[in-house]
């Protein structure tokens, strides 16, 4: 026995949604497109700040693939999963003042500014978020230098006191091979702000009596020992990282003012 013939008869599912597209606004229909490429574009931004450093990125900007991505805070994974720290780092500071009166220079002893962020940590379940700007910044700058060449590395322990600092974004990217630009940014932007905590650290613990011509820092990295090890922290090799001398950041009173709550949270840093 032969089937009906149905070709002429219609789904009544079917029949409504094509009604109730029909009925849908103008204004929803002129908004797919937009909608589909905006989609698309916070796709593409999103996999390239994902993604390892590219060419693609690179010609974006990778600061404004950060922007774009975190626009005014951060997260990370780290939150919701604690990552003990395995490497344990320090940020030492020195300055070279003058005495207005005499007009004598002396350089002055390394002070390790991690020292006091451990004091503003330790036995404080909610630390103030400026307690590891130093950890922070050192971490960045350890980052950033990790793929860079041996030449790339001599031009960071180079002065720049009478040559302008831009003048190593130059060298870095004219070095062969070793870190691109995303590294050299990323590089910069923390070299500015290490420039500017041991400036204001200087002109705190120093600045009151002599004026700060030039400030360096240099940082350093131990790794922490295995849980069932008998040694401590203070047993591991240190691997240190030189920076040249820089010319201190010219900071107003109020900045000055500002920094002084971050250093004395810490309880002993003078």
């Amino acid at each position: 026995m032969s089937r009906p013939d149905t070709s002429d008869r219609s789904d009544p599912q079917l029949e409504r949604t094509r009604r109730d597209l029909k009925r849908l606004p103008e204004g929803a229909r002129a908004l797919t497109w937009p909608v589909v490429a905006i989609v698309l574009i916070h796709t593409l931004m999103i996999g390239l700040w994902v993604a390892p450093n590219n060419p693609a990125r690179d010609s974006l900007g990778a600061d404004r693939v950060r922007e774009y991505v975190q626009p005014w805070f951060s997260q990370n994974w780290s939150i919701f999963a604690p990552n003990p720290r395995r490497v344990a780092v320090t940020f030492e500071v020195r300055a070279t003042v003058r005495d207005p009166e005499t007009g004598d220079e002396q350089t002055t002893d390394w002070v390790d500014l991690i020292d006091n962020e451990d004091g503003i940590v330790a036995g404080n379940p909610f630390p103030a978020r400026t307690a590891k700007i130093t950890r922070r910044t050192t971490d960045r700058l350890h980052s950033a230098i990790s793929g860079m060449s041996t030449e790339q590395r001599e031009w960071l322990e180079a002065d720049y006191v009478e040559t302008p600092v831009d003048q190593l974004r130059e060298r870095l990217t004219e070095a062969d091979g070793g870190a691109g630009t995303a590294d050299i940014n990323r590089y910069m932007t923390a070299d500015a702000a290490a420039t500017a905590i041991a400036t204001g650290f200087a002109e705190n613990e120093w600045g009151d009596e002599t004026e700060i011509l030039y400030i360096q820092y240099r940082t350093s990295t131990r790794p922490a020992p295995s849980w069932d090890s008998d040694s401590t922290i203070d047993d591991t090799t240190r691997t240190e990282r030189d920076y040249g001398w820089r010319s201190a950041v010219e900071l107003t009173d109020q900045q000055i003012e500002h920094f002084g709550p971050y250093l004395e949270q810490g309880g002993d840093w003078r």
